[in-house]
């Protein structure tokens, strides 16, 4: 037999036994979530880092950087096996954005903007508008009731960091971008989140800690083996808390899929829990 043909019955033994751990750990993490019953104990960030340094005890530098992001997405996939599990069998559990779902949008009530947008979001919209005096002044006269809806014109999808920075913290949500004549885009929001089934596009924020390798790769890969695909996504420079020592940014991600199925809300449970911030900010039809 040839060395080569040897090395690869190696690799095929290899990738035998790491398949059968990996579904004992799998197994595992579900019956830890079924005897506890809850969720308080999943992420324990100390409990990660001492499993970190115990298996990259001794090893290179090239290989502590690969173990690490191993055992990073393995301890990962256990707790999203945990939080699917949960989810699964809690009916009762509401996500913070489901407490402020309403099934259809309505095309009735006030709609808040700027003096120099009403016209155009009149004749867009045929609902009644309210004029406001700045950007800001429509989101402050929405988060105050003074309005159903407030509507603003961005120029593109690519041109909506501004207006995602303004509410991302916000108890708003976008319910939709209409196309204008003119190529630019009307985004609708309130401070509800209409969750219907012909909406695809669900837009999030997120915070990473940028002096730590491998946190936005984590998060991207909750997303995809929650069946998301990223349609688009910026990250915002500006340090979410204001605090240049920390180094946390946001994203804002724009995700293909359906915010009511089972794998979303297990992964957007698990992000709420892991991240310092994360949050649904919209949900909408694709254009």
């Amino acid at each position: 037999m040839r060395e080569k043909d040897i090395i690869f019955q190696i690799i095929d033994s290899c990738d035998d036994a790491l398949r059968d751990v990996f579904l004992r750990r799998m197994e595992a993490a579900v019956r830890l979530t079924d005897l506890e019953g809850e969720l308080e104990d999943t992420y324990e960030h100390s409990r990660e880092k001492a499993v970190l340094e115990h298996v990259t005890a001794g090893l290179s530098p090239e290989l502590t950087v690969k173990a690490t992001s191993l055992w990073q997405t393995l301890m990962r996939m256990s707790r999203g096996r945990q939080y699917r599990y949960y989810v699964q069998h809690r009916p009762d559990l509401v996500l913070p954005h489901e407490a402020d779902r309403i099934d259809t949008f309505k095309r009735d009530g006030i709609v808040l903007c700027p003096a120099d947008m009403a016209r155009t979001v009149s004749a867009a919209l045929g609902m009644e508008v309210r004029p406001c005096h700045s950007i800001s002044a429509t989101i402050d006269a929405l988060l105050s009731d003074e309005g159903d809806y407030a509507a603003l014109i961005v120029n593109s999808f690519y041109d909506t960091e501004w207006l995602y920075s303004m509410i991302y913290q916000q108890p708003i949500y976008i319910n939709s971008f209409i196309p204008l004549p003119d190529g630019r885009m009307l985004a609708v929001f309130s401070k509800h989140l209409f969750i219907d089934d012909s909406n695809s596009i669900v837009s999030v924020a997120f915070s990473i800690r940028m002096d730590r390798y491998g946190d936005l790769a984590q998060t991207l890969a909750t997303f995809a083996e929650a069946k998301l695909s990223v349609e688009y996504f910026r990250v915002k420079t500006d340090n979410i808390d204001y605090d240049d020592q920390q180094k946390i940014n946001i994203v804002f991600a724009e995700l293909s899929g359906s915010i009511t199925a089972l794998d979303t809300r297990a992964a957007f449970l698990q992000l709420q829990r892991e991240l310092s911030f994360f949050r649904v900010i919209g949900y909408r039809v694709s254009y």
